[in-house]
């Protein structure tokens, strides 16, 4: 009777021992704001900018390491001296190498940069492509655009990579165009985003940017989709998801019209060509 009961001590003993241990892995495993941690949370690939008419928060992205580059850069252009933060002076560097050197796609992916590139690199590379550092959104601090130059036909006004700084002055890159996926700075403040197939179905996004410039905000869509309607195409979005089942029909002129307006919103904007890059000069 008496080693049956320590029997049963012992087995309760294990168990208790082996609940605790299973109960301590879990917390472990668990992050400081209460979050299961995944792969996810240490990734270190860009995730797409989240778009929000309400949330004024930048949502989770790729943070470059800029803490090493601290130093600024002059560059004279025309009449007057344009300052590169040394946060983008890496970035620019990195778009100058990849024209010099025409990378591929993968090298551009995991450097970053977007993968329309080579789709621009006909004739001389560094010419084509340009970028601007000035208050865009307002916000008060400078932010980079990287886009295709006047006058250059492939993909006009296409913005490449849009970045701008975080609440911690760290490089935050808000949106990036791809190829058949891009965007297109507009009149006040706005970016217009196409997406295609090249074929059936085509999406314009028009957004603007929220008062500190650390969001996107969705203000209308347009969608031409042939696969669901061949004769009539045009559907009034009022979401993103691209889904012409739950948007509005709208007439073929209605579509055809705003179309033409939206595309012609777009503005081109004054940038300084990577030829330029060249000589720029660290800051006194």
């Amino acid at each position: 009777m008496k080693r049956n009961v320590k029997y049963k001590i012992l087995i309760a003993a294990v168990l208790l021992v082996l609940l605790a241990v299973i109960i301590a892995a879990f917390f472990m495993g668990r992050s400081g704001n209460g979050g299961i941690q995944s792969a996810y949370d240490y990734s270190v690939t860009r995730t797409t900018t989240q778009v929000t008419a309400e949330k004024t928060k930048k949502a989770d992205a790729k943070k470059t390491d800029t803490k090493a580059t601290t130093k600024k850069t002059t560059l004279a252009s025309g009449k007057k001296t344009v300052t590169i933060p040394g946060v983008y002076a890496g970035v620019l560097s990195k778009y100058q190498e990849a024209l010099n050197g025409k990378w591929g796609v993968q090298a551009l992916r995991r450097a970053g940069l977007s993968t329309l590139l080579p789709e621009l690199y006909e004739g001389k590379p560094l010419e084509n492509i340009g970028f601007l550092v000035e208050d865009f959104n307002g916000d008060g601090d400078d932010d980079l655009i990287i886009g295709v130059m006047d006058g250059y036909k492939h993909y006009p006004y296409a913005v490449l990579d849009y970045y701008t700084l975080d609440n911690n002055g760290d490089l935050y890159n808000l949106f990036q165009s791809q190829p058949k996926d891009y965007y297109a700075a507009c009149t006040k403040a706005r970016f217009l985003e196409k997406a295609t197939d090249g074929n059936n179905y085509t999406a314009w996004y028009l957004y603007g940017l929220n008062s500190n410039g650390m969001a996107m905000t969705f203000k209308e869509g347009l969608l031409r989709d042939r696969i669901a309607n061949a004769e009539k195409p045009w559907y009034q979005a009022s979401d993103l998801d691209g889904d012409t089942s739950n948007d509005k029909h709208v007439k073929n002129n209605v579509g055809t019209a705003r179309q033409k307006q939206l595309d012609n919103a777009r503005i081109q904007l004054k940038y300084i060509s990577f030829a330029k890059f060249a000589t720029a000069k660290p800051a006194k």
